[in-house]
């Protein structure tokens, strides 16, 4: 009995043992399955790939809204130069591609006309002195109740008359820029000058010495690249995500390098019915103009909607068919480092880095560069 006994009990202790050494087994099997989704690196493997650890960080990202046109000289920034009297063109004092100031003179233009203008002007001076004294003195009679009447009131109204003419062909000799000082002792000018009326570059000349020129003729035309807008034409689709002040990049058509800036100032009110788009005004920020050329094509880029999210480096991220990846920083162990292969799910790219939607896990590490060899 006491033998029976005592096989009992050695049955129920090794039975105990047998039954710990399956736990056991089943925890190492299991540390061995959670260890075998994890990619492990070395010290040297890390640094030969040259990567580096940091968590997500907070990056600006917007829609953006692609479109085209070009540049345009408002009408306070252009100017057509012609003479205000008809005449031959003496000589031209700047070519295309000059820039002159205001005031500067362009030409001078000589001619009978301007011989007439400045005869009509002396006698009409003459006239006028004449017609002056004339009145004063039969206005000074008047007061002391000497002479008739209507002497008074002829000489009056020819010293009025005199008045205009004078004040009329006087305003037309200044405007030439002549001193009518000159012209009243009987100096008379050969010729007179033409001047910008704006500063600018000259991008057009209509005339060569020798001409005969009208009014309506244009001697050259002027530019001041330094009032130079963008007109943009947007599709009406991306019109409600425009507002006035939102900013622009853009460069002339054809010339990639360029990174100008542009503030977005007016919007259109009229849908052009062949291209559906409307046209849209933007001010150039204040940098070096010089090299801008009026009516020259553009293609812009204009920011709208601004939003911050969370965001890591485009070397953070692999892609694998349409499937995007990051690796995550399980642990470290003495020289190795164990990752976790993580699906993400991405959305805008901005300044070379990329929005994570889901899928970033919270204060961990990841793997901000050398993922390709991963």
């Amino acid at each position: 009995m006491k033998t029976f006994k005592h096989l009992f009990i050695f049955s129920i202790v090794l039975l105990f043992f047998l039954s710990c050494g399956k736990k056991t087994e089943s925890g190492n099997e299991l540390s061995e399955n959670a260890d075998a989704d994890l990619i492990e690196i070395s010290t040297e493997q890390f640094n030969t790939n040259r990567m580096q650890l940091g968590e997500a960080t907070l990056q600006t990202f917007s829609d953006e809204v692609a479109c085209r046109g070009f540049l345009f000289a408002p009408v306070n920034g252009i100017a057509k130069v012609s003479t205000p009297i008809a005449g031959t063109v003496e000589n031209i004092r700047f070519k295309t591609g000059d820039f002159v100031r205001q005031g500067q003179v362009v030409c001078s233009v000589s001619g009978s006309e301007f011989l007439s203008l400045q005869q009509q002007f002396a006698e009409s001076s003459a006239g006028f002195q004449k017609a002056k004294l004339d009145y004063e003195r039969l206005k000074a009679l008047r007061a002391d109740k000497i002479g008739a009447e209507k002497d008074f009131t002829a000489s009056e109204s020819l010293y009025k008359a005199s008045l205009a003419s004078y004040n009329a062909l006087k305003t037309r000799i200044l405007a030439l820029r002549l001193n009518p000082s000159q012209i009243e002792n009987g100096q008379m000018y050969t010729s007179f000058p033409v001047t910008s009326p704006i500063s600018g570059f000259i991008t057009k000349t209509g005339a060569v010495i020798g001409q005969y020129v009208e009014m309506q003729n244009e001697i050259a035309e002027i530019v001041n690249v330094t009032s130079l807008q963008l007109q943009l034409s947007v599709f009406e689709a991306d019109v409600h995500k425009l507002r006035a002040g939102q900013r622009i990049r853009f460069g002339i058509s054809g010339n990639s390098s360029q990174n100008l800036r542009a503030t977005l100032i007016a919007l259109g009110k009229t849908i052009n019915p062949d291209s559906k788009t409307i046209d849209c005004i933007a001010r150039i920020d204040e940098t070096d103009k010089s090299k801008l050329i009026n009516q020259s094509y553009v293609e812009a880029i204009i920011t709208v909607n601004n939003k911050d999210a969370k965001a890591v480096p485009e070397s953070a991220v692999q892609k694998q068919e349409k499937e995007y990846f990051i690796y995550v920083l399980d642990k470290k162990e003495g020289d190795k480092f164990f990752l976790k292969k993580t699906k993400v799910e991405t959305g805008k790219s901005n300044k070379n880095f990329i929005e994570i939607l889901s899928g970033l896990p919270a204060e961990k590490e990841i793997v901000l560069s050398g993922v390709e060899t991963l």
